[in-house]
């Protein structure tokens, strides 16, 4: 029979309580955190833990695993560094520090530690082994390095779930794609398509007929950017080489691939070419047509009402923080990636900034319930954001987007539009590791927190964006600069 995990974690409270200087109930107190997706609540725990049995591996995991959900990077890599005398398994340890590390701003000292991980006579397919690829490619893609890529390939074989379609080759790496049909299976979230969707401009420029599959909310998108090449909806693979679903099927079959290749495999292609293209991933993205219509027409009468400002687009929840039943990893970093709505206040409620600008919510409507609307001068889209679709019409007609690190601020960039994107010190590799400027894309404007969870600085360093001689300039003047 199984317990309910809730329960599970009842009764190790209650056995807590009963012997609070046993470590033991302390211990199951943690794991059952874990059980109902509250892995965040487990550092007082496995503090206690640790001060009875500070030589217990189990609660130096807890505690370093608590301390990066809360955002407490450098803390939870110096609980490794601490902990390093213990009997760790082979790699277990390196390959934590080395993430915590890079988590923490310290990219040397991480790529070091990693590559050693990545190097070690282990065998490649060894779980930890896999874990430090990928905090290796986004450690190394995070300065720019695309040697990050070869290593990011691997997330095929670990956490990223993907579809294999047996009936043609993988590719390995050719640059020569004349004559190959190439189907390109899509993986991972929304923002991430947007993003590497971008590289099939070089397949195609290498001579390849594409196919692509993609989730279903962003097919509209992806369908009126992509022109001259198939693209399919499909579910989002969850497991490692998930054989396609019998509906996607036919339309693969028609299409007759000679190969195929996974999201993860596109920007691969760009690194035989010379010199490499700048940026590596370029705007690709427009609206479906009905969409444009309508946001154009909606764009027009808004700007005869505010006459002379600069429209800006704004996002700053994500709404995975509020799903209790989402894993506990996504949850946490969603939260520390959202903007708090009293710091979103301070510019919608910024009299200066009124006078030149008007914002736009770019939230869905449920979502922006969950997360609260903010006061002052902000408007919706009055033709609604109930897709993708309306959301990138939506952007097409604004003067830049203001956006906290989301799939959202993914797609203003591929749009082309210029691109406030807030982010925290731990921020995504696409946004770079340090300065203003990604490595990777062109038209976003990175401003990163100094400490995570401290928005104030960056909210005055967005409204300084906004208020400066070339910014917040509407469409039919001047563009905003992003330098």
């Amino acid at each position: 029979m199984t317990v309910d995990p809730e329960q599970q974690l009842l009764q190790a409270f209650v056995a807590h309580a009963r012997s609070p200087a046993d470590p033991a109930p302390l211990l199951q107190i943690c794991e059952a955190l874990v059980g109902v997706k509250r892995d965040e609540q487990m550092l007082p725990w496995a503090e206690k833990g640790l001060a009875l049995a500070p030589h217990n591996r189990g609660f130096v995991h807890a505690c370093a695993r608590a301390l990066r959900l809360l955002g407490q990077h450098a803390q939870a890599a110096q609980t490794w560094i601490d902990s390093a005398p213990l009997d760790w398994p082979p790699l277990f340890h390196e390959a934590r520090l080395g993430r915590d590390l890079y988590l923490s701003g310290d990219t040397t000292r991480a790529i070091a530690l990693l590559e050693q991980v990545v190097n070690a006579p282990a065998d490649d397919h060894d779980p930890d082994k896999l874990r430090a690829r990928k905090w290796l490619a986004e450690a190394l893609l995070s300065t720019g390095d695309a040697r990050g890529f070869a290593h990011w390939i691997w997330r095929n074989r670990s956490d990223s779930g993907n579809y294999r379609y047996s009936a043609v080759p993988m590719w390995d790496g050719q640059s020569d794609l004349r004559g190959e049909r190439v189907l390109v299976t899509h993986q991972m979230g929304y923002g991430d398509q947007f993003m590497l969707f971008g590289s099939i401009a070089h397949w195609r420029a290498a001579g390849a007929e594409i196919m692509v599959t993609c989730d279903e909310p962003i097919h509209s998108v992806v369908e009126a950017s992509l022109a001259g090449c198939r693209v399919v909806a499909a579910r989002r693979p969850l497991d490692q080489r998930s054989p396609l679903d019998e509906s996607t099927l036919p339309a693969v079959e028609a299409f007759a691939p000679t190969m195929q290749a996974t999201l993860l495999h596109l920007p691969m292609l760009a690194a035989h070419v010379q010199p490499c293209p700048e940026p590596w991933f370029a705007a690709w993205i427009r609206a479906p047509q009905l969409a444009r219509d309508q946001a154009t027409n909606w764009a027009h009468t808004l700007r005869a009402q505010h006459p002379g400002k600069a429209l800006i687009g704004v996002f700053w929840d994500c709404a995975q923080r509020h799903n209790r039943d989402m894993r506990s990893k996504e949850r946490s970093w969603a939260g520390l990636r959202s903007l708090p709505l009293a710091a979103l206040e301070s510019l919608t409620t910024n009299a200066a900034l009124e006078r030149r600008v008007h914002f736009i919510s770019l939230h869905h409507p449920v979502a922006e319930m969950m997360g609260g609307s903010p006061r002052g001068n902000i408007a919706h889209y009055a033709p609604g954001i109930m897709s993708f679709g309306d959301t990138a019409a939506c952007i097409e007609q604004l003067d830049a987007v203001i956006s906290v690190d989301s799939g959202v601020a993914n797609l203003a960039v591929m749009i082309g539009k210029p691109t406030a994107v807030l982010v925290n010190p731990a921020g995504e590799w696409r946004w770079g590791a340090a300065g203003t400027r990604s490595p990777w894309m062109r038209d976003a404007y990175v401003l990163r927190q100094t400490t995570i969870g401290e928005w104030d600085d960056v909210v005055s360093r967005t409204a300084a964006w906004l208020m400066q001689s070339q910014a917040a300039a509407p469409a039919d003047s001047i563009r905003i600069a992003n330098d």
